[in-house]
């Protein structure tokens, strides 16, 4: 188009200013309206799309729901059958009512997969069959007591159909993510081909507007303002997004504050009330057998038994406190509780391990030191796991206000694609737990293979810490 032509005296000139700006004004109208049918439509297809991608999420959800129905019901089955309390089949009775509305609101959202509809028969079968199973033990149960109830289950193919439950979940639930992905890329198409769409109408009522606007001589004007405009939303969405940013890191360390906060309450609730129960009962029994073993050996015999299984709920109950919150860390600090902790993981996985630290690692951060706690935890699972190491070494140093530490293998080593790939929690949580505090990290092949992670956190002194030499310990 000949800009020169529709601006300036010449054209006002040749048809008249109104008869122009009435011309002008009718393009504008159609144009407008031909921009209201795109949109009409984009909005339609759009609905279209998310609906499709909205049916398999439904789908996920209430397979999800599902499975944990009878996963539900099998805990309370089993909690009663241990325990004989009553209490616990509630649960089991809940979910036996449940069950039907939960296969209808399945069938309702697979009601368009005939291999859905098909695994959710199968489902239903399966599912028949392990309330059934569950019956028969709780009969057996009631009627002949908790030996012949562990006999049945023995008999029993609980664990078989189970599997099988799990199993036709499983795979209902990666069939319904095969859609979901299907669909979200044919969303993704829809969105393109709508954006285009909205592109073109955009450009339409542009191109509408910079005519009228050539028409009367403020294009430059007009142009220069939506520019201007631009660059401060531009601005303002930049600064959005860093202040967002920032407050997403806030959020992220205020729930891992909280999460260790709410561990560090279970294990000393563990340690003060669970703990002297047992104790309590431990010395209790240990009286009565002492007391009956002369008259009763058998019935002795059955306390001792007893005191065995009272004693190995004491271990576990001081192994969950120290999962949950190491003493240690807390009354000698960081450095004692890594040595202590490194130690008993080298005995328990056999492989040789050794740690270097600076008695300087306390922080007036509560936060810091079980922060770096646990990242050492989880990147000794993973080393146990899937490194296939036979030595492992380690270190914690301060640097100022910094903490830095490496753990190194001499294992298998780590590819890209193990760092990248989806499900990798560990290294996420390691990442997550270290940058939360606003530190670095870094997960490398070794030189002479292996894989080492070093990270520094920033962990600043009380003003009360004295500093202590450096020393090494060795466990083998």
């Amino acid at each position: 188009m000949n800009t020169t032509a529709l601006s300036g005296q010449r054209v006002l000139g040749a048809w008249g200013a109104p008869l122009v700006l009435f011309i002008a004004y009718a393009l504008a109208m159609v144009l407008l309206f031909l921009s209201g049918v795109i949109d009409f439509r984009n909005a339609r297809d759009i609905e279209g799309s998310v609906n499709n991608v909205s049916r398999p999420l439904e789908a996920l959800e209430k397979l999800r729901t599902l499975g944990n129905t009878y996963f539900i019901a099998e805990s309370s089955e089993r909690g009663y059958v241990l325990t004989g309390d009553a209490e616990y089949l509630e649960p089991y009775r809940q979910m036996q009512r449940l069950i039907p509305a939960r296969f209808a609101d399945v069938a309702r959202v697979v009601a368009d997969t005939p291999s859905q509809r098909a695994a959710l028969a199968r489902l239903r079968e399966l599912g028949a069959d392990r309330f059934a199973e569950m019956d028969r033990t709780l009969d057996t149960y009631r009627q002949a007591g908790l030996d012949a109830a562990a006999r049945q289950l023995a008999q029993d193919r609980g664990l078989a159909t189970m599997n099988m439950l799990h199993d036709t979940i499983g795979d209902m639930l990666a069939e319904e993510s095969r859609l979901l992905d299907e669909r979200r890329a044919v969303a993704a198409r829809e969105y393109a081909r709508a954006l285009t769409r909205a592109t073109v109408a955009t450009l339409i009522v542009a191109f509408a507007l910079t005519a009228f606007y050539l028409l009367m001589h403020r294009f430059l004007r007009q142009r220069d303002a939506a520019v201007e405009a631009i660059e401060a939303t531009n601005a303002e969405l930049e600064q959005r997004v860093r202040d967002r940013t920032s407050d997403l890191s806030h959020l992220s360390r205020h729930l891992i504050n909280v999460r260790e906060h709410e561990k560090k309450i279970i294990a000393r609730d563990l340690h003060d009330d669970f703990g002297s129960y047992l104790t309590a009962i431990n010395m209790d029994v240990s009286r009565a057998r002492d007391k009956i073993m002369a008259i009763n050996p058998e019935q002795a015999q059955k306390l001792e038994r007893t005191l065995g299984l009272l004693n190995s709920a004491i271990e576990l109950k001081r192994q969950l406190i120290s999962d949950l919150r190491p003493s240690i860390l807390d009354n000698l600090g960081l450095g004692a509780a890594l040595e202590q902790y490194i130690e008993e993981w080298s005995r328990r996985t056999g492989i040789a391990a050794s740690f270097d630290f600076d008695g300087t690692l306390e922080s007036n951060d509560e936060g810091c030191p079980i922060a770096i706690f646990r990242v050492f935890q989880e990147a000794l699972t993973n080393i146990a796991k899937h490194a296939k190491a036979t030595r492992v070494s380690s270190y914690a140093y301060r640097v100022g206000d910094v903490i830095e530490f490496e753990i190194a293998d001499n294992g298998i080593g780590i590819t890209a694609e193990d760092r990248s790939k989806p499900g990798t929690h560990g290294l996420l949580g390691i990442r997550e737990r270290v940058l939360a505090y606003r530190g670095n990290v870094e997960i490398v092949n070794g030189p002479k293979g292996g894989t080492i992670l070093r990270a520094t956190m920033p962990c600043k002194l009380s003003p009360e810490d004295v500093a202590a030499a450096p020393y090494t310990m060795q466990f083998a």
